[in-house]
């Protein structure tokens, strides 16, 4: 019965943190907002409405991962009780690994209930209504709040001493490698297992990884059309060339996924040279102190963060050590091929001529 949850484990949590991507962003943008607006003490301001909002979306964030989760599992049922569970894994500072686990006990649960409870007319319309969510709540509640809520509460507190407390050169290491698992595979599973991550420190407000995971997803499309339209283009085809210019607009709306068509042609060269500039841009944003509240946006999440010049600075340099290696690696293109794409390019010219 549950061989098929494990066996989907990275697909429930991925839908669990895509559900609560949005909240996070809400809360970041409406934080920002309230900054900017000031007074934000001040009943009846803008700024105090905004801080409200923000700090309600941060509030919620877990419930919606719990929800999300459960939801994933065993359908509708999960989400009532994926929302309490998830609210008390943020009152006892369980965070985010609290709220995963209810989510999945939660899931499982009603899974096991739907399989094991009898197939009776009488309580059909309640199973989903009334019996699965308020017992399988009841056990979330009981096990988040006296089980494994406090041991979490506590790892969670070490883990965020232990970050904060790291010197310069430690935090530059650590984001080097959490940049390196961003921009390796380019949006796959290594990628969401650092957003995992990324997500486990937001929700015990260190917003310092989110800042680096941003710069660390936009460098590899930039540092790739900078290799192919300014470095060598000559290295790169005509269609590389125009992949290229595409690319811009993808990493500037930070999506990493921009620097794919060039890893498909040339993995043994763009992945290293992706994976090291997104671990620069990730480790160069953790060691200059600088954060940020939302965990995607691109260039719109700039105004956010808490130092815009530096960061702009390491992405840009996570950039360029992307291009300067892969532009380095790249072996020269016969004359022939360089040749033919200007065949097609003036074939294609008086074509539409």
């Amino acid at each position: 019965m549950f061989k098929d949850v494990f066996k989907n484990f990275k697909s429930h949590c991925m839908t669990g943190i895509s559900y609560m991507i949005p909240v996070i962003v809400i809360g970041g943008f409406c934080t920002a907002i309230a900054r900017l607006c000031g007074n934000v003490d001040v009943q009846g301001t803008l700024g105090y409405a905004f801080i409200s909002a923000g700090n309600a979306a941060f509030g919620l964030m877990m419930s919606v991962l719990c929800a999300g989760i459960a939801y994933s599992i065993c359908g509708k049922p999960g989400i009532a009780p994926g929302v309490v569970a998830g609210y008390l894994s943020t009152q006892v500072k369980a965070s985010f690994l609290g709220a995963l686990i209810c989510g999945f006990l939660i899931g499982m649960m009603i899974l096991w209930m739907q399989e094991k409870f009898p197939d009776s007319k009488a309580l059909k319309s309640m199973y989903p209504i009334v019996i699965y969510p308020v017992l399988s709540g009841i056990v979330a509640t009981l096990l988040i709040m006296f089980v494994f809520g406090p041991p979490l509460a506590a790892l969670t507190q070490i883990i965020v001493d232990f970050f904060m407390g790291m010197n310069t050169g430690s935090k530059f290491i650590l984001g080097f490698l959490m940049g390196c698992m961003t921009g390796f595979d380019m949006g796959g599973p290594v990628n969401k297992i650092c957003f995992s991550v990324v997500s486990a420190f937001a929700a015990s407000g260190v917003w310092g990884p989110a800042a680096g995971k941003n710069a660390a997803a936009m460098a590899p499309p930039l540092g790739m059309a900078i290799s192919a339209l300014i470095l060598t283009p000559k290295k790169y085809t005509a269609e590389e060339r125009e992949d290229a210019k595409v690319a811009i607009a993808m990493s500037l709306c930070q999506v990493t996924e921009g620097a794919l068509p060039f890893a498909f042609n040339d993995p043994k060269r763009v992945i290293p040279a992706v994976t090291i500039g997104s671990g620069v841009a990730h480790g160069l944003v953790l060691a200059w102190g600088v954060t940020c509240p939302v965990l995607h946006g691109g260039v719109f999440s700039i105004p956010l963060t808490s130092n815009p010049l530096l960061w702009v600075a390491a992405y840009l340099i996570g950039a360029l050590v992307t291009a300067v290696i892969v532009s380095v690696l790249k072996p020269a293109r016969p004359v022939e091929a360089e040749s033919e794409d200007e065949e097609l390019k003036v074939d294609f010219d008086i074509e539409i001529g």
